[in-house]
């Protein structure tokens, strides 16, 4: 067995979810079933001309790590960096022959254009997590990997949600409710939550990860709804969010986007979790979501605000079909969006790499 030494760069800590789900949580099952070493650098911001002891600090460790010969991998997650630290992993790829490993979830290109670019061009393989970012990638790059975000199904599927009929419905959301609100995510929600009380359906609101937001909170005053808002939760735990779903009872899960070009290469996260979990999903037919969402037989697509209430009502009114869409969407995650599916194609995509192997 190869003992790989793989050298992880990142925006965040294990809080932030991006950083947890496509760094950290791999980072360690590689350890873990592969006995490779790894060592994580997280970045931090500041300008050009900062002369902060901070950055001096980081500089400094960065260049350390870089000449050690125990890390025959750099793994750099997004293009969040400042300029001194994209130029010093280039420069010890080149000069010292590291391997390269540029992973992307997000449409970095749309602010960092010419650090995405140069990541993309330089990497040995681009890691995309969505199709959309899989299409930007085949511009810059001859080798790039679908590899999505995941979770890991056995403890979601711990957390499975028991459909039934019931006097009053949940509908939930999870995420960065900050970031959502801000995009224009929610007003597709409002609204149909109007027309739905207006068809006499009762049900409450979960969103999960509102995170004192206050805005937000006030946006959803009017409603005349039941909302209940989730700010703060163990985060860095892997079973936080499916407990959540569990606790909750989520009966439907929503996932609202507007159509944007920075959406439209999102990874649909919030349909695998909800997925994982067995709760159907009802989403924006925007990005990943045509690709995860199998419309009628795992979930549902819903463009119109018209769709939006017929497909929530005809849910919440047959609940043996959000059962069977359950066990369809947690048999998806499972085969196809499941860390155990996930990290032994990770692993060969390395190794491929270390052997010098032509990808194909």
């Amino acid at each position: 067995m190869i003992r790989m030494g793989i050298l992880f760069f990142t925006k965040g800590d294990k809080t932030m979810p991006s950083s947890r789900y496509r760094v950290w949580f791999v980072a360690e099952r590689l350890q873990k079933q592969y006995d490779w070493k790894f060592d994580i650098l997280h970045s931090i911001g500041y300008s050009a001309f900062s002369i902060s002891f901070s950055r001096f600090k980081l500089l400094f460790t960065l260049c350390y790590k870089l000449q050690t010969t125990n890390y025959d991998i750099f793994f750099v997650h997004k293009s969040l960096y400042p300029w001194d630290v994209v130029l010093l992993i280039l420069a010890a790829k080149k000069i010292l022959g590291k391997k390269l490993v540029y992973d992307l979830d997000d449409a970095e290109w749309i602010h960092s254009p010419r650090k995405s670019r140069m990541l993309a061009r330089y990497a040995d393989v681009v890691f995309c997590g969505s199709h959309e970012i899989l299409a930007w990638a085949k511009k810059y790059n001859s080798n790039y990997v679908f590899i999505p975000t995941v979770v890991d199904a056995d403890i979601y599927r711990l957390h499975t949600v028991a459909h039934a009929n019931r006097e009053l419905f949940t509908i939930g959301w999870i995420g960065q409710g900050k970031a959502h609100f801000k995009a224009g995510n929610f007003i597709i929600l409002r609204g149909m939550f109007e027309k739905l009380i207006k068809h006499d359906v009762r049900f409450r609101f979960v969103l999960v990860g509102a995170q004192d937001y206050e805005p937000l909170k006030t946006f959803f005053v009017h409603v005349p709804c039941e909302v209940i808002f989730v700010d703060n939760a163990k985060w860095i735990r892997e079973d936080a969010v499916p407990a959540l779903i569990q606790k909750y009872q989520f009966d439907i899960g929503v996932m609202p986007l507007q159509d944007t070009l920075f959406n439209r290469a999102k990874c649909a996260f919030k349909a695998i979790e909800y997925m994982a979990c067995g709760v159907p999903v009802v989403a924006s037919p925007v990005g990943e979501a045509n690709y995860i969402i199998q419309n009628g037989e795992n979930g549902f697509l819903a463009d119109t605000p018209e769709e939006w209430v017929s497909i929530i009502k005809t849910l919440i009114e047959d609940y043996s079909l959000r059962k069977r869409m359950g066990e369809a969407g947690q048999k998806l995650i499972q085969e196809q969006y499941s860390y155990e599916h996930i990290i032994p194609r990770i692993q060969s995509e390395i190794i491929k790499l270390e052997r010098g192997i032509p990808w194909v």
